[in-house]
C-alpha cells in the first residue's frame, strides 16, 4: 500500500513520524519508505514488534530514571539484572556509532571500471571501521530477529593493512611493490631541492615532476584494483546498508513508543477491532499547549460500515483520525497509542476528508469524496479494506446527501472491509452494523460568560463515544453551539424562529 502524503497528513502519521528519530542516514531512509504488513504478513509483523519490544526494553533499562515497561505493554525478556544492564549498555553502543555513518551508497552506483578517487575510499574505510565497531556492541546485546551482518571483514583488511582502525586513508606502500621505492627516492629528491640553490633546481624539479606523474599512475593502479575487489562485495555493502537502516528505525520506534507510553497492538483473527483509550498525539499535544486535556476514546467495530453521529464539534473527525493512526501505525510496524489495541490487519486504509486539500481535478468537495471513493472502491476489488468517510456527502443537499449516505453504508456493509463514517443525517444509523453517538453537550457550567468561547464549549462537552441503538435521532445541538460562540442575538432569534 503506498502511504501518500494526504494520508500521511490528515490521519496525522506524518506528525509521528517528524518525531521519530532515525540517527542514521540508512535509517532516514528507511522511515521515509515503511514497509506495509499487510494480511499474510502476521508473522513478519510480530517479529517486528518483537523487536521494538525488546529494544524498548533494553532502552528503558539504560534510563536512569525507567519508565514502567507494562504501562507501555512491551513485554520482558528473561534476562536477569546484571545481563539485563550489560544488554541495555551495548544498545547504547550501537546508538553511539549509528550517528556516524555517512550515505556511501552512490559510490557504488558506478561502472565498475571508474576508479574510485581518494575520499571515496577514504568514506568506505570509514564506514568499514564504524560498522566494525557497531557489529561488536550489536554482538552482546540479545539479537534482533533478521538482523543479521553481512561479513565485510575482508574489505576492511584490504582498507586497513596495518589493522590500526583508524578513520583516515592513503595509498600505502604495501598495495604496490614499486610504491615505496619510488616515494623513498623522492623524498631523497625533494631534500636535495631544498638543499640546493633557487637557479640550480631546475633538473631536480624535472625529476620529481616524472617521480610524481610516476606515483599518481601507480596509485591509479591502485585504486583500480581496490575498486575491484571492493565493486565485488558490492550486495554486501548495500545489504549491511538496509540492515543499518531496518535497526536504526527499530530503536527509533522503541524511543517514540517509550516517549508517548504506546502500547503494542494485538493482532486479531476475526476481523475485529477494538481500541482502547486511543489518543490521537497530535491532537493531544495541540490541547495540552492549551491548558485542555484530550478524552481518550473507546471503539468497537466490526465488519461492514459502523456510524458515528454526534454534535457539532464533539470531536467525531478526531474519533475517525485516531482510529485510522492506529491502523497505520500498527501495520508499518509501530506501537499505538492506546491502553490496549486489537487490530486486524488491511490490504489497504483510507481516509476520505473531503475538505482536506484540493478537489481532484477542479472537482467540488462533494465531487472529490465520490472521486476518491470510487477510485478506493476500484482498487480494492477482492482485498480486505478500512476506509474512514468524515461526513459523507454533506457538500450536497440534505434530501440526497442522506439517500447517499445511507446507500453507501448499505453498499458497505456487502464488501470486504471495515468502514467508520461520520454523519449529521437522521436514518443512516437504521442500515450501519452499529452506531457511536458523542456524549455532547451534557455538562452544565455557570460562570464562565466572558471565557474563550471554544474553551466554553469544551468544558460541557463530553467527547466519548457511547453505543446508541439503529435509529437514534441525531443531536440537535446546533443552537447551543451558536450561543456558546456567542452569534450575534439578533441572528440567533432569526435561527430560533425559524426552527
Amino acid at each position: 500500500m503506498k502511504l501518500t502524503l494526504e494520508l500521511r497528513g490528515n490521519a496525522g502519521l506524518q506528525w509521528v513520524l517528524e518525531r521519530l528519530s532515525p540517527l542514521s542516514p540508512f535509517g532516514r531512509t528507511a522511515a521515509r519508505d515503511l514497509p506495509w504488513y499487510g494480511p499474510g504478513d502476521e508473522a513478519a509483523l510480530e517479529e517486528e514488534l518483537d523487536n521494538v519490544a525488546l529494544s524498548m526494553e533494553l532502552w528503558n533499562a539504560g534510563n536512569t530514571r525507567p519508565q514502567e515497561g507494562p504501562a507501555c505493554g512491551c513485554g520482558g525478556t528473561e534476562l536477569d539484572p546484571a545481563d539485563l544492564k550489560d544488554a541495555a549498555s551495548a544498545l547504547r553502543g550501537v546508538t553511539k556509532q549509528l550517528p556516524l555513518f555517512h550515505d556511501i551508497r552512490g559510490s557504488f552506483d558506478r561502472d565498475p571500471g571508474v576508479p574510485f578517487d581518494l575520499v571515496e575510499l577514504f568514506e568506505i574505510k570509514h564506514f568499514l571501521v564504524t560498522l566494525e565497531r557497531l557489529v561488536q556492541a550489536y554482538e552482546a546485546m540479545p539479537a534482533l530477529s533478521g538482523i543479521t551482518f553481512p561479513s565485510l571483514a575482508e574489505a576492511l583488511e584490504l582498507m586497513d593493512p596495518d589493522g590500526r582502525r583508524l578513520p583516515t586513508f592513503t595509498v600505502a606502500n604495501c598495495y604496490h611493490n614499486d610504491l615505496a621505492p619510488l616515494r623513498v627516492e623522492k623524498a631523497k629528491l625533494e631534500k636535495a631541492i631544498r638543499m640546493t640553490q633557487d637557479d640550480k633546481r631546475g633538473p631536480l624539479l624535472e625529476k620529481r615532476r616524472q617521480l610524481a606523474v610516476q606515483e599518481d599512475h601507480l596509485e591509479l593502479v591502485v585504486r583500480q584494483e581496490l575498486t575491484e575487489k571492493l565493486m565485488a562485495w558490492k550486495d554486501r555493502f548495500l545489504s549491511s546498508m538496509e540492515t543499518l537502516g531496518r535497526l536504526d528505525l527499530i530503536v527509533a520506534k522503541a524511543k517514540l513508543a517509550l516517549r508517548y507510553q504506546c502500547v503494542r497492538p494485538a493482532l486479531s483473527r476475526d476481523k475485529s477491532l477494538t481500541l482502547r483509550e486511543v489518543r490521537h498525539p497530535q491532537v493531544e499535544e495541540d490541547l495540552r499547549n492549551r491548558g485542555e486535556s484530550f478524552t481518550p476514546l473507546d471503539l468497537d467495530l466490526g465488519p461492514g460500515c459502523t456510524v458515528i453521529t454526534g454534535a457539532n464539534m464533539g470531536g467525531k473527525t478526531v474519533s475517525l483520525r485516531s482510529t485510522v493512526l492506529s491502523l497505520l501505525l500498527c501495520q508499518c510496524g509501530f506501537f499505538v497509542f492506546a491502553r490496549s489495541a486489537s487490530l486486524p490487519l488491511f490490504d489497504r486504509v483510507e481516509l476520505i476528508l473531503a475538505d482536506s486539500g484540493p478537489g481532484a481535478g477542479g472537482l467540488s468537495s462533494f465531487g472529490k469524496e465520490v472521486h476518491l471513493l470510487d477510485n478506493l472502491l476500484r482498487e480494492t476489488a477482492g482485498q480486505f479494506f478500512f476506509v474512514a468517510l468524515d461526513e459523507f456527502a454533506r457538500g450536497t443537499n440534505p434530501q440526497e446527501g442522506a439517500a447517499l449516505a445511507r446507500a453507501l453504508v448499505r453498499h458497505l456493509g456487502g464488501l470486504d472491509c471495515m468502514a467508520l463514517m461520520t454523519t449529521h443525517y437522521d436514518g443512516v444509523s437504521d442500515v450501519a452494523s452499529a452506531h457511536y453517538q458523542v456524549a455532547g453537550l451534557v455538562r452544565d457550567i455557570q460562570g464562565d460568560e466572558g471565557d474563550d468561547p471554544r474553551k466554553r464549549i469544551a468544558r460541557r462537552m463530553d467527547y466519548r463515544l457511547q453505543p446508541a441503538p439503529p435509529g437514534a435521532p441525531c443531536p440537535r445541538d446546533a443552537l447551543r453551539v451558536c450561543r456558546l460562540l456567542k452569534l450575534d442575538p439578533t441572528l440567533m432569534e432569526l435561527f430560533q424562529a425559524d426552527l
